[in-house]
């Protein structure tokens, strides 16, 4: 890789860290372009070469969100069974969404993912490491009988991240009047309790 690459792939990512930390500072709708490339130190053609608005920011910030995730796994836990894993890792994720991502650039996310049907749908997409380490940990769970194997781990993946998104999005509807974790393991304990295997 030449030294152009390396340096404009530097760019970005200080340009993307910048935008994430001004954004979740002041708000998504309060950051403009100018004050990105200032506390990036680049220049507005350093920011347009790898992003055409600012809105694009947010599929640059992916990685970062699943970086967050794969840290979940590096820590030290100790856990009962796998359900108490997943259970811990869904907490995870609503910690992440509110107190890392916050209310407004959340918001901004959902709606960049439905304004428009020819746009990337990122949160839906399988190569995302949530997708991976869930579905990991859901087949552990099958191979040690503690969830029902009538339903296939894509079944229960689809359930499960079909009411994170309903939770996160009615959170997002009540700007966040109600606390995202609390409310949102309440449901999700619900879910979970009726896929265990009863013996």
């Amino acid at each position: 890789m030449n030294k152009k690459i390396i340096q404009g792939n530097k760019t970005k990512k200080r340009i993307i860290d910048c935008a994430r930390r001004l954004f979740v500072e002041k708000g998504y709708n309060n950051v403009t372009v100018d004050e990105i490339i200032a506390e990036a130190k680049s220049s507005k053609g350093g920011f347009y070469t790898h992003f055409k608005t600012k809105e694009d920011l947010i599929y640059g910030m992916l990685p970062i969100v699943d970086e967050a995730y794969s840290s979940f796994f590096k820590k030290e836990g100790k856990y009962e069974n796998t359900i108490e894993k997943i259970f811990a890792l869904i907490n995870y994720v609503f910690f992440i969404m509110e107190n890392e991502i916050g209310l407004e650039f959340m918001s901004v996310i959902y709606s960049s993912q439905i304004k428009d049907l020819t746009t990337y749908r990122f949160l839906t997409a399988p190569e995302r490491e949530y997708y991976k380490q869930l579905k990991i940990l859901i087949e552990d769970a099958h191979r040690n009988s503690e969830i029902i194997e009538a339903m296939s781990a894509e079944e229960i993946i689809s359930i499960l991240t079909t009411c994170i998104r309903g939770i996160i999005y009615d959170w997002c509807l009540n700007r966040g009047s109600f606390q995202l974790s609390p409310y949102g393991m309440k449901i999700i304990k619900m879910i979970l309790d009726q896929i265990k295997y009863k013996s």
